[in-house]
């Protein structure tokens, strides 16, 4: 029980400003403009993971998670045996991405990026990725859920398209076992919260 964990919340963040990394809890949320400096990136290939890489990939969801077991949607998956998508920049692994066919939807069970690459479209690359995987097998739409805390995520997945469809309140908190303690800018995770994409 104590290697489940309810959503995508990532333990480290990266400073947009100074670069800094910065603990989940210590992460504040603020509001800028869109003046930060442009850097030139190397690109950012997307694929499926391979058998070599499946022990960097399950370390990055370590990092990310404190574990490789998800609680979501009411089921829990080990990551170890997902399908897997990867980012690789400058030969490594920047970021992976867990899914499975649920029903009618492709679920996009976890999500991780290494700090070192946040803020470099990784995240949004293998959620372009996971579309058009599900465009091959014939699925119109995509689900992911997160924690009431996870404002970075909900941030995120809004920004790329996804709407929130359902709050589950208190699935969170009914499991404190599976709670990540603290929650991101101390705000209590209790409740999950259901997103969507069309496609």
């Amino acid at each position: 029980m104590g290697s489940m964990a309810f959503s995508a919340k990532p333990t480290v963040l990266r400073c947009g400003r100074c670069g800094r990394f910065v603990d989940w809890a210590e992460a504040r949320l603020q509001v800028v403009c869109g003046c930060r400096v442009r850097v030139e990136l190397p690109p950012v290939m997307t694929r499926d993971a391979t058998d070599a890489e499946r022990p960097d990939v399950l370390a990055l969801f370590q990092q990310d998670f404190g574990r490789t077991q998800v609680a979501t949607f009411g089921d829990v998956v080990d990551l170890a045996g997902a399908d897997t998508l990867v980012a690789e920049m400058e030969g490594g692994v920047a970021g992976a991405l867990a899914w499975r066919r649920c029903d009618d939807a492709l679920h996009v069970v976890a999500l991780a990026t290494d700090p070192m690459w946040q803020r470099s479209g990784v995240g949004g690359h293998l959620l372009a990725e996971a579309e058009a995987v599900a465009r091959r097998l014939g699925i119109a739409r995509l689900v992911v859920s997160t924690s009431n805390d996870n404002l970075p995520g909900l941030y995120f997945y809004q920004r790329h398209g996804y709407r929130i469809v359902e709050v589950v309140r208190d699935a969170v908190a009914a499991h404190p076992e599976l709670r990540p303690v603290p929650g991101f800018a101390d705000i209590p995770p209790v409740d999950e919260l259901r997103l969507e994409k069309a496609i």
